[in-house]
């Protein structure tokens, strides 16, 4: 099974000639699914959102997303009160908490925005519990894949504050057995076990930067291709070349599934 993972496209900052480029080396990719983990627009208005749904409707593979922070209405204060996911649904897709599942995969997507943060995300006890039952009921025979926009765990030097819920769910979710999450948000890359002080392991987090934004941060525009095979993980992180707009391998990381949590495989 192969994914790509996009985030973080920020449309309405968006560098414009990238959009080609990163649409062609998705479909040159072939993968199964695109799992796109929110921020499809920088401000939330209605321009740059179908910007993002233009976007999506060139992809050619099947793709499945969840919101983030900055696709809810942050200077609007009534769509942020009584409607903050009414343009993404309208525009993007109606779906904010989507499920793919197959013979060796579940996929699971958790909306953690929250309409009364401006940036920091919120991780809820039912979904926590939903993804607890996806865990424990997927064993040892599909692999289970978690998205979200905001991350679980960061650097303690990121200035942003880890979302709520965020180290109950990862403890949490450790007792149920090993499993993938994908993130955004940072807008840097990252892939590594997170070490749990229970089950150590468990959890191997992929931190994908911006796809397309021009708030990179120090970091490069990018997104990932995962190849999912048994109990083999792998991830290749895919790099803007703004000389001649082009994507390309920068480095691959390899893990493996073991009954004791994700064994680097490097």
């Amino acid at each position: 099974m192969r994914l790509v993972l996009l985030t973080d496209l920020h449309f309405g900052r968006a560098q414009p000639d990238l959009v080609q480029p990163l649409l062609d080396s998705v479909a040159e990719a072939a993968p199964d699914l695109v799992v796109i983990a929110g921020d499809f627009v920088q401000r939330a208005r209605a321009s740059q959102f179908r910007d993002a749904r233009d976007f999506v409707a060139r992809l050619r593979h099947d793709w499945i997303a969840v919101p983030g922070n900055h696709d809810i209405p942050l200077y609007n204060l009534f769509a942020r009160a009584f409607a903050p996911r009414a343009a993404y649904r309208r525009y993007i897709t109606s779906e904010t908490e989507p499920l793919f599942e197959d013979d060796a995969l579940v996929v699971v997507g958790l909306d953690t925005t929250h309409r009364w943060s401006h940036q920091r995300g919120l991780i809820r006890p039912a979904q926590i519990d939903r993804v607890s039952r996806l865990i424990r009921d997927a064993g040892r025979d599909r692999t289970v894949v978690v998205m979200a926009h905001h991350p679980f765990h960061q650097a303690p030097e990121v200035e942003k504050k880890v979302m709520k819920g965020a180290a109950r769910a990862l403890s949490t979710w450790s007792d149920c057995g090993p499993h993938v999450i994908l993130s955004g948000h940072l807008h840097t890359w990252t892939v590594e076990p997170f070490l749990a002080q229970k089950n150590k392991q468990m959890t191997l987090q992929v931190h994908c930067g911006t796809g397309l934004s021009t708030r990179l941060r120090g970091e490069l525009n990018e997104f990932a291709i995962l190849d999912i095979e048994g109990d083999t993980f792998s991830a290749v992180r895919m790099t803007a070349d703004t000389g001649d707009m082009t994507y390309s391998a920068r480095s691959q990381s390899r893990y493996c599934r073991t009954p004791q949590g994700w064994q680097d495989l490097a």
